[in-house]
């Protein structure tokens, strides 16, 4: 008779155990949500805030410090354009000449005089000055827009990091949900006498073992979510961003030789040097203008007063004239600065030519991160990640038979485990090589 109702135990626990282990592979089977789970030790004031990729992107658009401080720099460029179209101002003079030396009708006569002279630049210096202004400021301008498209870029990697590291921290809690009820069906085994106090005590520090995993799983998923808030302002310093999106890219297909054409036409960056390189060329021609000395032109009056004296007896008169004066360039022919000028615009033709050489460099480097990463992932998807799960199922279904070990069991949970967290890192790997690919390339198509 207590054959029997251990019998029935026994087989109660086992069918336990068996609707544990399909329930687990049910939820392992689909597809794990690639949002934030509910870790514990978060900060629980903060103020959790579900966020899509494009919803991220125009917070960082509109309320990022650093960029918002980067376009001032275009401000300050189209201020300087203004300044370098702005006339010289005219300059007036004004005098006066009184006698101290006599008095009364021996007295010479006062006389008052004044003049107003305007600088006119020969040989083309405010065209030149504007010219370069205005280069100036279209590299300014592409300067901002580089800064924001590597600024949307760092920030899709952030958000790529914070995706991978919700789904690992999915991952885990799956697997510590599993152990933690089957530890609870081997204590009740273990009251009917069905498997031994070590069986027991095993499965329940592995469970500890996987509870703690979760645990670090949780707070590096809440640390990358906290890290999204330094690409915004303070407005969000006290919201926890959890993203929501798929990690799980489709595999893009690009030819290298397009992408070299394109990158060399449309970087920014070196839209950027470009403009900076014509900006130098432009104060040469500027320089060489000062060659020519400028040209001080203006009208002049002088107004004497009426005099007695008995030597030089004058009426009252007022008399106009016009003034004209230039340097000699006698000396200084401005040689020292064209030279100077020379050598900025020889240098930024030579940082031109570097950058675009390792732009080359760069964009060949990345395809060919790129290509490695999504063969990473094909392998997992097309066996490894299958493989993996089926070893599990096949020592689960033989341990519940009594035909492999508890250790058997748990390093082929293990096992999966890892597969798992390796599949996850690939998948972030390669999101983060197409965002690398797409940053040398100077395009942005990035979907999660």
């Amino acid at each position: 008779m207590s054959y029997l109702v251990v019998d029935r135990r026994r087989v109660a626990c086992i069918f336990v155990f068996a609707a544990i282990t399909v329930g687990f592979r049910i939820v392992a089977a689909a597809d794990l949500p690639t949002s934030a789970s509910n870790p514990e030790a978060s900060d629980p004031t903060a103020e959790k805030l579900n966020i899509t990729f494009d919803e991220f992107l125009d917070e960082v658009v509109a309320n990022n410090l650093d960029y918002a401080a980067q376009r001032y720099n275009v401000s300050i460029a189209e201020a300087n354009i203004t300044a370098a179209s702005v006339f010289q101002n005219p300059t007036l003079a004004l005098g006066g000449v009184r006698d101290v030396s006599h008095s009364g009708h021996e007295r010479m006569p006062d006389s008052l005089n004044g003049s107003l002279t305007q600088t006119f630049e020969l040989g083309g210096k405010r065209k030149y000055r504007i010219l370069g202004a205005r280069q100036t400021h279209a590299a300014t301008a592409a300067t901002l827009d580089d800064f924001l498209r590597n600024l949307r870029l760092d920030a899709a990697a952030a958000f790529a990091d914070a995706l991978a590291q919700a789904r690992s921290a999915d991952q885990k809690r799956l697997s510590a949900e599993y152990l933690n009820d089957l530890a609870a069906t081997q204590m009740e085994r273990r009251r009917v006498g069905d498997i031994s106090q070590a069986d027991m005590l095993q499965t329940q520090v592995e469970a500890q073992q996987f509870q703690n995993d979760l645990l670090g799983a949780q707070a590096e998923a809440e640390s990358a979510s906290l890290a999204l808030n330094g690409f915004l302002g303070r407005n969000r310093d006290g919201v926890r961003l959890v993203p929501a999106g798929n990690l799980d890219l489709p595999t893009r297909d690009f030819d290298l030789s397009t992408l070299l054409a394109e990158a060399r036409e449309s970087r920014s960056d070196l839209i950027a040097l470009r403009y900076s390189r014509d900006a130098a060329q432009s104060k040469v021609q500027e320089e060489r203008a000062n060659r020519i000395p400028n040209v001080d032109i203006g009208p002049a009056w002088t107004h004497g007063g009426r005099s007695d004296n008995s030597i030089a007896p004058s009426p009252q008169f007022d008399a106009v004239g016009l003034s004209f004066s230039l340097p000699i360039p006698l000396w200084n022919r401005n040689d020292a600065a064209i030279a100077a000028a020379h050598y900025a615009a020889d240098q930024a033709q030579k940082q031109l030519d570097a950058a675009e050489l390792k732009v080359d460099v760069e964009l060949r480097q990345a395809f060919s991160a790129y290509r490695s990463a999504g063969k990473r992932v094909h392998q997992y998807q097309n066996g490894i990640l299958k493989d993996a799960d089926s070893v599990l199922d096949a020592r689960r279904f033989s341990y519940q038979r009594g035909q492999s070990t508890l250790l058997e069991l748990l390093d082929a949970q293990r096992t999966a485990n890892e597969v798992r967290s390796n599949y996850t890192a690939a998948l972030a790997d390669n999101a983060k090589a197409l965002i690398e690919l797409e940053r040398a390339a100077g395009i942005w198509e990035i979907e999660f």
